[in-house]
Formats: C-alpha cells, structure tokens, sequence
C-alpha cells in the first residue's frame, strides 16, 4: 500500500485537525478494542476494525499505519487508565486497611482491562515495545508498593529487616499472577474472600517479626 500523504503523516503525528476527526479516531480505537477483546489477534484484520467503526476502510489510513499501529494505541490507552487507577493515593489510614484498600484497587483495575492485557502478553512476546507497555503498569504497582513498605517501615508497623524490592516484587507477582487466573483464564473466585486472603498473606509478610 502506498505511503500516508502529508496530511494523513500530520494527523497521525498531531492527533486529528477536528472535532469530527477526532470523533472518527476514537471509535476506531472503540472498535479495534472490541474486536481484539473478541477475536484471536492474529486472525483480526483492518477490514474487521472498520467494519465494526462503521466507517469506510480507507479511513483507517487517515488515523494509523497497521493494525499493529491501533494495538499499540490501545494499549497505551489500558495502560495509562490502569495507571490512573493504581497510582491515585490511598487515604486510609489504617495499616490492615491501606493493605487490602492497594489490593483491592488493582483487582479492579485489572478487571476490565483483563482481555487486552491477555493479549498485550502474547503478542509482547514478539514485540518489544508491547512488552515495556505491559511492564510500566507492574512496576507502577511495584514502586507503589515499594513506597507503601519503607512508609511502613517508618512508622514501625513493618519489618525493618525486609528486603523492601525484592517483597514488593514478590508480593506484586502474587496478585498479578491471581488476577491473570480469575479474569484471563476465568478461574473462579469469591471476590471478597480473596481480597481478605491476599491481604493477610500480605501483612503476614510484612508485620515486625517478635524478638526472639
């Protein structure tokens, strides 16, 4: 296929010139998510995009290069919400409380994030920048929670002896790989008991060992 004319380059590197372009960019991104969320990636084509956005196919081109380009975009958009979410501060101040009210937050963060981010996953393999996308959303929660614990830490109410990095990695993959159970590959679980049963296991973690 030919290149992008100038036009297309500038609304593909400025963003849309109008209102209604900008209108036509989202429910392409709208509808490369719900196509993604439904079909295996491999087997989705441009055709499947616009088909779903209702426009006509050569107004994809105006917006991106690839499907692979509109995949990139979808991501970053699941990322940057997730990191909204994930990052805004935790208000309570009870230390049982701020520990499941963290747990809590991601669960719902990732939930309705679940399918792209199983596809982020697999195709990540094989492409690099979707794999760094994928991963700035863990250590966003990882850092968090690395900050949570030297707070902690502080105030005396977690183990002065832990090895801060490495407990938030560990404890960060715990739900993550949890999440990736519940929601990718649909185990099931009762939400309530599991936010309390991560959040013991966490504090567990993290409490001050009594002296011997």
């Amino acid at each position: 296929m030919p290149g992008p004319t100038e036009t297309q380059q500038t609304r593909r590197d400025e963003g849309p010139l109008t209102g209604r372009g900008a209108q036509t960019k989202a429910s392409l991104l709208a509808a490369a998510r719900q196509v993604f969320e439904r079909k295996v990636y491999a087997e989705v084509s441009v055709r499947d995009i616009t088909r779903e956005a209702q426009v006509a196919h050569g107004t994809f081109y105006t917006y991106f290069d690839t499907k692979e380009a509109i995949f990139a975009a979808v991501c970053q958009i699941v990322v940057n919400d997730m990191l909204d979410a994930i990052t805004a501060p935790i208000t309570n101040p009870d230390f049982h409380g701020r520990v499941h009210d963290a747990i809590l937050r991601y669960v719902r963060a990732y939930r309705p994030n679940a399918k792209i981010i199983g596809v982020m996953e697999q195709v990540g393999f094989s492409v690099p920048e979707l794999r760094s996308l994928r991963l700035d959303v863990r250590r966003a929660f990882i850092e968090r929670t690395e900050r949570g614990i030297r707070r902690m830490q502080t105030a005396g109410l977690a183990d002065a002896e832990l090895d801060v990095a490495y407990t938030a990695e560990a404890l960060g993959a715990m739900i993550e790989y949890t999440c990736y159970m519940w929601f990718t590959l649909d185990h099931e679980f009762d939400e309530e008991r599991l936010i309390d049963a991560l959040a013991g296991i966490w504090e567990k973690a993290l409490q001050p060992h009594p002296s011997p």
